[in-house]
């Protein structure tokens, strides 16, 4: 009998004693945006201004996540059987709690999950995460796999099914979609374009198990046909008492994944369902080790440097659909459970980007838009012909439906807090040489509790030209985001910058003076007309015209009215 490390078919007895390992376990469920793997993606984030004095003032709102961002978010659980007893599905399930506490009052968080052995199996769909079945996906996550394929490792298939599930809900964003995939990283079926569950099987001998001598030079009756992971690690990294990265390191390795599965395609895959984990008795005359299955295909013994075995094809088939999820642009989390072989480290490491991830991060990252210590930095718009000021006084914050209280610091600082604590939430300084303001968070921003500041903004300096004109608020505004694990992350513009419609009319021309027709005989007498104030008063003392022309014009009409009154009392007598 053959000594060697705990082996994908010893998983086979821990799986047997999961169930009541974890009989009372939990599990968790949480999603999320960390910037670990997630090397395009943004934090979602929004600006927008309005006149509301139009021409002079205008109110400015900023807001993480964006005032659009719908507030749903897909969760879908990936795990190994063999995890099924680790310490991450403990801490997966103090995040549950956690998530369905603060989730509260989002539109809605969906949690599914998927567990993998011989194949992936839906234990759980997408559904609606409350406080009220919290329990209904802590037992679907510490059950365990309850599928008929209870032999094998597929991991390419369990995230096949969690694509699929996160594929079907049209009414989630992409970049609100989670996959978490809890796994020792260890893994050797795949499943064909044709839904059969697949397996490689190599020609293994006893007499030589490190695969270092020609077929040719071994009797045929001493080889067995196995598909497993023991004699993999036997034949490709001889050298190592434990999994070991062949060649070393990832890329190298996965560079001979591509060549290997390129050159030999479904050469040696059969049927995992029909031949087992070991094909030996089905296939070979025990008396001669002759082949007797004439479709029986497999990978000769020591040429395992040509070609890719059951595990090397698995690995290639579950990072094609885990490059797919994040084609997608889904987040994708890989934990790290059992023992800390160099495959395993290395492997997982690399689907997480190249470092490792545990729930707590991932826990924080799907909760938060980004942690404590993120700030935002806005410039007040100016142009060549125009600029705004910053009003003081104006800057208000809120934090989902609660709003802050502000408390001015200083000339030029003020923080905001909840209602009857002392501690700032937030800090927003003006710099009045710099027309610019910085606002960090004293605490992490929800993915499900907007954090929205407003301030107003002055127009100093208008337009004098005439013309239509677009004036934008502000000349830069940016995120420079910290993560849960206190790492700043690369600055985030927000792609947005505000224009304000603005008008300047033309001066109207002089309107010509409309030609009086000619005056006919008598021609009436003309007077100048004298303009007079609002009020409708007579021009003032001292207005710059004689009264002596009325004075003279009054008695020569007093004495023209005396003489005729004198001659019309002559006639009647």
């Amino acid at each position: 009998m053959r000594k060697t490390i705990p082996s994908l078919r010893q998983k086979g007895i821990l799986a047997l004693a999961c169930a009541a390992m974890l009989g009372a376990a939990l599990f968790i469920a949480l999603p999320a945006p960390a910037w670990a793997d997630a090397g395009t993606w943004t934090i979602s984030k929004s600006k927008t201004a309005t006149w509301v004095d139009e021409g002079k003032t205008a109110r400015v709102t900023l807001q993480l996540p964006s005032s659009e961002a719908k507030l749903s978010s897909d969760i879908v659980f990936v795990v190994d059987n063999s995890s099924c007893g680790d310490d991450a599905i403990n801490d997966a399930k103090a995040t549950l709690d956690k998530l369905v506490a603060e989730a509260a009052g989002a539109d809605q968080v969906k949690v599914g999950v998927v567990s993998f052995r011989g194949d992936g199996h839906v234990e759980k769909d997408l559904s609606e995460l409350n406080a009220g079945n919290v329990d209904a996906f802590k037992g679907a996550i510490a059950g365990g796999y309850t599928g008929d394929l209870k032999s094998g490792t597929n991991m390419q298939d369990g995230l096949a099914k969690a694509k699929a599930m996160l594929d079907a809900d049209a009414d989630t964003p992409a970049n609100r979609k989670h996959v978490i995939l809890v796994s020792d990283g260890l893994t050797r079926l795949f499943t064909a374009e044709d839904g059969m569950v697949k397996d490689i099987y190599y020609q293994y001998s006893y007499t030589d198990p490190t695969s270092q001598q020609a077929a040719s030079e071994i009797d045929p009756k001493n080889f067995v046909y196995f598909g497993m992971i023991d004699e993999w690690r036997q034949a490709r990294t001889p050298d190592s008492a434990t999994y070991a990265m062949p060649y070393g390191d990832w890329d190298t390795y996965y560079a001979h994944l591509v060549e290997w599965v390129a050159n030999d395609g479904d050469t040696y895959a059969r049927d995992f369902k029909t031949y087992g984990n070991d094909a030996t008795s089905m296939v070979k005359d025990p008396a001669t080790g002759a082949i007797t299955d004439p479709s029986f295909a497999f990978i000769e013994h020591g040429t395992q440097a040509d070609h890719a075995m059951a595990p090397d094809r698995a690995v290639y088939e579950a990072y094609t659909v885990w490059q797919a999820l994040k084609g997608e642009g889904y987040a994708c989390y890989a934990v790290r459970t059992g023992d800390d072989s160099d495959f395993s480290v290395k492997f997982m490491n690399q689907l997480n980007g190249g470092m490792p991830l545990d729930f707590t991060q991932i826990a924080n990252n799907i909760l938060y838009a980004c942690g404590a210590g993120s700030k935002i930095t806005d410039s007040m718009g100016k142009g060549e012909s125009y600029d705004f000021d910053f009003v003081p006084g104006t800057a208000t914050v809120s934090v989902g439906t609660e709003q802050l209280e502000v408390t001015r610091e200083s000339e030029n600082t003020w923080s905001f807090h909840s209602t009857g604590s002392p501690n700032a939430r937030f800090t927003l300084t003006y710099d009045a040489d710099a027309a610019a303001y910085e606002l960090p968070a004293h605490e992490p921003v929800s993915n499900f509790a907007p954090v929205k500041l407003t301030y107003d903004v002055a127009l100093a300096k208008a337009p004098t030209e005439p013309g239509d004109y677009e004036l934008a608020t502000n000349t830069k505004a940016a995120l420079l985001p910290v993560n849960s694990a206190g790492i700043q992350g690369a600055a985030e513009d927000f792609d947005d910058i505000p224009k304000l419609a603005y008008t300047v009319k033309a001066p109207s021309d002089p309107k010509t003076p409309e030609k009086k027709p000619e005056a006919k005989s008598p021609a009436p007498t003309t007077q100048t007309a004298t303009k007079t104030t609002s009020s409708g008063t007579m021009p003032r003392t001292g207005d710059p015209m004689s009264s002596l022309p009325f004075v003279a014009t009054a008695l020569i009409a007093a004495a023209a009215i005396g003489t005729a009154a004198g001659t019309r009392a002559m006639k009647k007598h």
